[in-house]
């Protein structure tokens, strides 16, 4: 998903990152390095490392970013700083052979060529970027068929969620109690709503020219969605539920459409992609 400059929820979805899968045994035993393979990697962010957990090479990996917080074997392991300025006193101290990167990471990219260490960066924008990180990372490993493997769970998961109509549905970000006049949505081309739709939604605001459009009140009672999938950013108790609720009563929009969705990952593009998908599945269908 492309994290949109300058707005408070692009600055959380940085901050905690964007989550991945752990697959059973994954940063226990480990997979077996190829001759010539990387053995110690540093992954720069928080994806980046759940990738590589979730490709069960775990054991390789000397450092992660701030925020990394999955699985928790990558928590433990020793912090580099933050994605967007990384400590690079750090990464030469944890002597890597391999930097893994998420976007273009142009001076990263820079600083591991000036210091002998191989570089691989992707974008994490789309479900097709993933698929393209989750492959080429894996290559990069050496471990070209953990990656395959990978694909295959998570096509089979996708292809598990629920047919039905679409539902046409809001997807509301940045909706703080008591305010609805900062809302902000996700428009074509973004993770997000490409998750939401194979989730059996339709993204009321999927005709929009622009990734991250900031939506009007009028506009979206125009819209007309079925349902409102209100993302926050950690979960809410019931007192700070029941005020997200009354604020989308006050626009017309009655308690039963409303699904308050306070699960970290739901936000995160990464391996749990098809998790979120049957999450929000779940949620557009009232359960």
């Amino acid at each position: 998903m492309r994290i949109p400059q300058g707005a408070r929820v692009r600055r959380g979805l940085i901050a905690v990152a964007l989550a991945a899968f752990a697959l059973a045994g994954c940063g226990r035993g480990g997979t077996d390095a190829a001759p010539g393979a990387p053995r110690r990697v540093v992954c720069a962010s928080p994806a980046v490392a759940e990738i590589v957990f979730a490709l069960n090479c775990g054991d390789r990996v000397a450092g992660v970013s701030e925020f990394t917080d999955w699985p928790p074997e990558a928590a433990a392991k020793p912090t580099i700083g933050g994605a967007l300025s990384p400590n690079r006193e750090r990464i030469v101290a944890l002597e890597p052979d391999l930097i893994l990167a998420q976007g273009k990471s142009e001076a990263l990219g820079a600083f591991a060529r000036a210091q002998g260490i191989g570089f691989r960066s992707f974008p994490l924008d789309t479900l097709a970027d993933l698929r393209a990180a989750i492959a080429g990372f894996a290559q990069a490993l050496g471990v070209a068929d953990e990656g395959q493997r990978l694909l295959a769970r998570l096509d089979a998961e996708f292809a598990a969620l629920p047919a039905g109509e679409p539902v046409p549905a809001f997807i509301a970000l940045g909706h703080a109690p008591g305010d609805l006049s900062g809302l902000m949505t996700s428009g074509p081309g973004t993770f997000l709503s490409e998750i939401v739709a194979l989730a059996g939604g339709r993204n009321v605001f999927g005709d929009v020219d622009a990734l991250w459009p900031k939506i009007s009140q009028e506009t979206l009672v125009r819209r007309q969605p079925a349902v409102i999938l209100d993302f926050q950013t950690g979960p809410a108790d019931e007192t700070r539920r029941s005020a997200l609720v009354a604020d989308w009563e006050r626009l017309g929009f009655r308690a039963e459409q409303i699904r308050i969705l306070g699960e970290d990952y739901l936000l995160k593009p990464g391996p749990r992609a098809a998790q979120s998908a049957a999450r929000i599945a779940a949620a557009i269908r009232g359960k």
